[in-house]
């Protein structure tokens, strides 16, 4: 899978739910340092066009990795819909070879 380094094979049908659900997070709050620059560019660039009217850089640009209560947002899947949704992969997959 890209830049994970598990194979695909591997990361659709083996690892467990939960662990999918962390290394997506964890790729997601990878790159933190360049989207908060960027948005001080862009908030520099506004300011600069515009009074920005009191607001702050995060006022204006939030970073949706900052929340740290997205362990709980997450629906976490029955073993029977993640057996379900293998199931419609493998099916895909034997019509994708044809």
């Amino acid at each position: 899978m890209g830049e994970i380094g598990i194979p695909r094979r591997e990361f659709l049908y083996d690892i467990q739910y939960w662990e999918v659900v962390r290394i997506i997070r964890g790729y997601r709050r990878r790159d933190t340092l360049k989207h908060q620059l960027m948005a001080e560019c862009a908030y520099a660039a506004m300011f600069a066009m515009r009074d920005p009217k009191g607001k702050t850089v995060v006022d204006m640009f939030p970073f949706l990795f900052e929340d740290d209560d997205d362990d709980d947002d997450t629906p976490i899947l029955s073993d029977e819909e993640i057996d379900d949704l293998r199931a419609l992969m493998r099916s895909n997959n034997k019509k994708a070879e044809k």
